[in-house]
């Protein structure tokens, strides 16, 4: 599952609304509906706020696919 399902579903499952979430991590109600829509990217910010009110952990994890896609990564610019 994807963090903003994941977010959804907690929200949902508390009876949390996206103004509420807004108001407790400091963002508007229009960028956490951004946000949960995929109209705006989650960043480390973002995340990291939103996890903190809603009790999220996330562990990051990197996959051999990864690791072979960050290697293909054209850096000679």
């Amino acid at each position: 599952m994807d963090f903003t399902s994941t977010v959804k579903n907690i929200l949902s499952q508390n009876g949390m609304k996206n103004a509420e979430l807004a108001r407790q991590a400091g963002y508007s109600s229009q960028h956490i509906h951004d946000l949960l829509s995929g109209d705006r990217r989650w960043n480390e910010d973002s995340m990291n706020k939103v996890c903190d009110v809603l009790g999220i952990k996330v562990n990051y994890q990197t996959t051999e696919s990864n690791v072979e896609v960050i290697n293909q990564v054209d850096c000679s610019h």
